[in-house]
């Protein structure tokens, strides 16, 4: 079932956004395919034995205008059937309806209130439920609830008369095996259809589902993109601003410190002087990963740009523990740097502030510690040096 439905994209190229409107219609279309088959195919197991009826059976059971009105409508859906793939939609679903209705209407005038008419209806009602709007279904009710009004009322007040003698459809075999027929293969052609409308339903959740993981996966990746470094995936400035602000902010409120590390590398630039760009990127990649290690999960480490990085270590019980870690960061850069057979070996200067000793913001911090990390440099490098205490007011 619905074999026919094209694939949506080829693997390789961009899918596109799904329209749940136009795939509901694709749907719609397979499922009235599915079930005129069915009830082509049904038709045409109960036209034979309508035939034998009428030409060999009882003079009282055969009904030339219920064999006319099969024979028409097993014309009207082979017909339909088989120009499918040229008839629009709402021709083919119009042909469907107008055969099942036709067909109710028929068994209700020839045979009266014991005809299967109820399946023909329902199955009508359940399959416009499924292809049109509320509105459009309550109308076929209506109009299916005054025929049947109207075939009563001409019945019982004597206007129209039934033309088979029902005791004699009752003990009649080929009216059971037509009956059975009817029933088993009407709710077989509904419920192999409604499987494959609900399997494609499946299928388009399914496919709604994947591409709003993928949007997710998407906006997580530029969102990680917008705050995090290209070539180490330490976070940029933007990213360590917002934490530490709200480091800050937490560490008013408890009492705790927070150390603001301005770290920039020593002997870099000889490693891209004399060996090249990749080697550069090399070095800044391993140490983002000695960074990371040196600090703790709740701790940031950032690439603020070139061999320039920050560290911010939140939740300090005293301004020691800055100490410490720089010490565990130098000798993790000490650590030679393996490149393409090469050695290499790059260290840190390391200027300190700590929050509120030495400043009560960010852009202080951050100002006190470049001013210490520059004091690092014109001592000898690879060290680290805490700000200076700013003079007492007053």
């Amino acid at each position: 079932m619905f074999g026919h439905m094209t694939d949506w994209h080829t693997p390789g190229e961009h899918e596109p956004a799904i329209d749940p409107n136009a795939r509901l219609q694709q749907i719609r279309e397979a499922f009235v395919d599915d079930v005129l088959r069915g009830l082509f195919c049904l038709a045409m197991v109960i036209l034979p034995i309508s035939v034998w009826r009428n030409a060999l059976g009882p003079q009282g059971l055969r009904l030339p205008a219920a064999l006319f009105m099969l024979s028409t409508t097993t014309a009207v859906l082979g017909v339909t059937w088989l120009s499918r793939k040229r008839l629009a939609y709402g021709t083919k679903a119009g042909a469907l309806l107008l055969v099942l209705f036709f067909t109710g209407a028929g068994g209700l005038i020839s045979f009266g209130q014991a005809a299967p008419t109820g399946n023909y209806f329902a199955m009508g009602f359940f399959i416009s439920a499924i292809l049109y709007s509320p509105s459009v279904v309550f109308w076929m009710i209506a109009c299916a609830v005054l025929l049947m009004s109207c075939v009563g009322y001409l019945v019982v007040s004597g206007v129209h008369s039934v033309p088979v003698d029902l005791n004699a459809v009752v003990h009649d075999p080929t009216a059971w095996v037509n009956l059975t027929l009817t029933l088993s293969l009407s709710a077989g052609t509904i419920a192999t259809a409604m499987s494959a409308f609900t399997r494609a339903l499946q299928g388009l959740l399914g496919d709604v589902h994947r591409q709003q993981s993928e949007i997710k996966a998407q906006r997580d990746q530029i969102r990680h993109l917008a705050t995090h470094d290209n070539l180490t995936g330490l976070p940029v400035m933007r990213l360590a601003l917002a934490r530490s602000r709200h480091a800050i902010e937490q560490a008013r409120q408890s009492g705790r410190k927070i150390a603001f590390m301005f770290l920039d590398l020593d002997g870099f630039k000889g490693v891209n002087d004399r060996h090249g760009h990749d080697a550069g990127d090399h070095v800044l990649k391993e140490v983002a990963l000695r960074l990371s290690a040196a600090v703790r999960a709740a701790d940031t480490a950032a690439r603020i740009g070139g061999d320039e990085f920050v560290v911010v270590l939140h939740d300090l019980l005293h301004a020691r523990a800055a100490g410490d870690v720089a010490d565990k960061i130098l000798h993790a850069l000490s650590a030679p740097i393996e490149y393409d057979g090469h050695t290499l070996r790059v260290g840190a200067s390391i200027g300190i502030a700590i929050f509120p000793d030495h400043a009560e913001d960010f852009d202080g911090l951050k100002r006190v510690a470049d001013k210490a990390m520059y004091a690092v440099k014109a001592s000898g490098k690879n060290h680290y040096l805490f700000a200076p205490e700013p003079p007492a007011a007053g």
